[in-house]
């Protein structure tokens, strides 16, 4: 069974280890995203410290994490109406676990989260030149939005998914995902 639920600063390095292994992993596919370590490793820090990071820990060990937070101004606008949304950061899934349905149960979870506060959707920006990333999302059922070039962030092709409409039938009580 996997169990998800809000990260706590005990759960820092477990999430550092999936940041530092996702990390790895790009590096070798070709893909400088998520080349600043430190950086990478106080944003999570901060995440969990503010209550915005959730984990998902199948037998006792961690094997995928998200944040769930408010609109990087960066990238989103007024004219986005930026409240309306919940937006998605950090989303990393173990590679063990990769390609299992994981990531869109948490999708599906994410955007439940979303409709629960009150949110029409659920956004996310990601990487502009991860092409593979941003498919990944167009088939499953986001929306691109734009893309934005803000100096010195690798970061900007903007996504969104209506929050409303999306089943979770793997999640039960918006807390426990069954594998």
């Amino acid at each position: 069974m996997r169990v998800i639920r809000k990260g706590t600063l005990d759960d820092a390095d477990a999430v550092v280890a999936l940041r530092v292994e996702a990390e790895t992993w790009l590096h070798a596919a070709g893909i400088q995203q998520w080349v600043d370590r430190a950086r990478g490793i106080r944003n999570i820090r901060d995440g969990l410290a503010a209550g915005n990071t959730y984990v998902v820990e199948e037998r006792g060990a961690i094997v995928a994490s998200l944040t769930l937070a408010g609109a990087d101004p960066d990238f989103w606008t007024a004219d986005d109406d930026p409240d309306t949304a919940l937006y998605l950061y950090k989303f990393m899934i173990g590679a063990a676990h990769r390609g299992t349905g994981l990531g869109d149960q948490l999708l599906d979870w994410a955007c439940e989260q979303a409709r629960a506060r009150g949110k029409r959707w659920l956004r996310l920006d990601c990487w502009r030149e991860n092409t593979a990333l941003q498919r990944y999302y167009l088939r499953r059922g986001f929306s691109h939005v734009r893309t934005v070039v803000v100096p010195g962030r690798g970061s900007g092709a903007l996504f969104q998914r209506p929050a409303a409409g999306i089943t979770v039938p793997e999640v039960v009580h918006s807390a426990v995902c069954r594998s």
